[in-house]
């Protein structure tokens, strides 16, 4: 398959998914829905830039070539932090958000090949207090909690 049709199929099915996802959160009590709908229209909109910029001479250019595929895990990373990424939607709503954030960002810190022990510690020292501030005292938003808090 050439780069060129495999761009083309990546944004189709991303605009697919993204309003799939949008049609989840459209019955969404109150404004709930308003930052996964917010979400979803963008990638949508990126996701047709992309597929628009396919047509570009360019892109024709750029995206010579076949797709190669290696069976390493430098290649197949990307969709192993999906695949993270998705379990942590589901644990949001079973372990509770904050619990499910701390376990996804050292897995997907780790994951992605960081190895900085110090600078990891740090940025969830600092970032882990500003996301309760932010979310619970200065939005005051609803956030699941599961088994856990």
């Amino acid at each position: 398959m050439s780069k060129l049709t495999a761009e083309r199929i990546i944004a189709v099915c991303l605009i697919i998914v993204a309003g799939i996802m949008y049609t989840q959160s459209t019955g969404w009590q109150q404004r709930a829905g308003s930052f996964p709908q917010f979400a979803e229209i963008s990638v949508a909109v990126l996701a047709a830039l992309m597929f628009l910029r396919t047509f570009l001479e360019s892109s024709k250019k750029r995206l010579s070539g076949n797709v190669y595929f290696e069976f390493t895990y430098k290649a197949w990373k990307p969709l192993a932090v999906m695949v993270a990424g998705i379990a942590y939607s589901f644990a949001i709503f079973k372990l509770g958000f904050y619990v499910s954030s701390v376990i996804f960002y050292f897995a997907a810190v780790y994951m992605t090949g960081l190895r900085s022990h110090k600078y990891i510690f740090i940025t969830a020292v600092v970032l882990f207090p500003l996301i309760y501030v932010f979310f619970s005292v200065v939005l005051d938003a609803f956030l699941p909690e599961g088994i856990l808090f």
